[in-house]
């Protein structure tokens, strides 16, 4: 059976600080194929699976910004790569803006109203 494997790392990293705390490291080096075929051979019915491909999908983090966080960043990729952790590694653009939303109220006859 092939099988392709998507992982967010945006979501993987926050969720796992989360989960394990910020001063916490050695969770950020855990092995994403390892994992991934341990999940599909305890979760699926399929007896084993001849081949796997893992797409690691991330945004680059602006040096610009953050300096020491891109160095981390590219020092984590190289990693993936280099112990075959990954396949690919898909590049998308990361935009920060903060999401907003007028406030509503009802009027007079329970209609939103935006102030």
């Amino acid at each position: 059976m092939r099988v392709g494997i998507y992982i967010d790392g945006y979501n993987l990293y926050y969720g796992g600080r989360g989960i394990c705390g910020r001063g916490v490291a050695g969770w950020r080096w855990l092995d994403l194929r390892a994992m991934m075929e341990a999940v599909i051979a305890a979760q699926s019915p399929w007896s084993a699976t001849a081949d796997s491909r893992v797409v690691f999908c991330t945004a680059r983090i602006r040096g610009r910004d953050n300096v020491s966080s891109q160095r981390d960043q590219d020092t984590y990729l190289r990693a993936l790569v280099a112990h075959g952790a990954v396949d690919v590694i898909e590049y998308g653009n990361y935009v920060a803006r903060t999401a907003t939303a007028p406030l509503a109220t009802a009027d007079r006859r329970g209609r939103p109203r935006t102030h």
